[in-house]
């Protein structure tokens, strides 16, 4: 391995920032799970541009009407998979 590319001038400061988002979003993830609060569009946005990035890994052209309904199929299946997990998670807690 070469260490020449390992700048201190360049390393050092991503290296304090990284330091300070951590220190403010490790308490903010704990607070969002504490609360359960859960953003669902933003998981629903996530699974959509997976399902885009795996279509195009497989080689599929990229602004292509497929991999508009391969995404528009992930969301909806993963907004209907977080359905059923909520559903599920309120049935568990009024048995408890």
């Amino acid at each position: 391995m070469n260490c020449e590319g390992l700048d201190i001038s360049i390393l050092g400061p991503a290296f304090l920032a990284r330091l300070l988002v951590l220190s403010t979003h490790v308490p903010l993830g704990q607070e969002v799970l504490r609360r359960e609060i859960i953003f669902l569009d933003l998981a629903v946005a996530q699974i959509a541009s997976l399902s885009v990035i795996i279509a195009y890994s497989f080689g599929w052209e990229a602004g292509g009407w497929q991999i508009q309904l391969i995404a528009m199929s992930a969301a909806l299946l993963g907004a209907d998979c977080s359905i059923g997990v909520e559903s599920a998670g309120r049935m568990r807690k009024k048995q408890s």
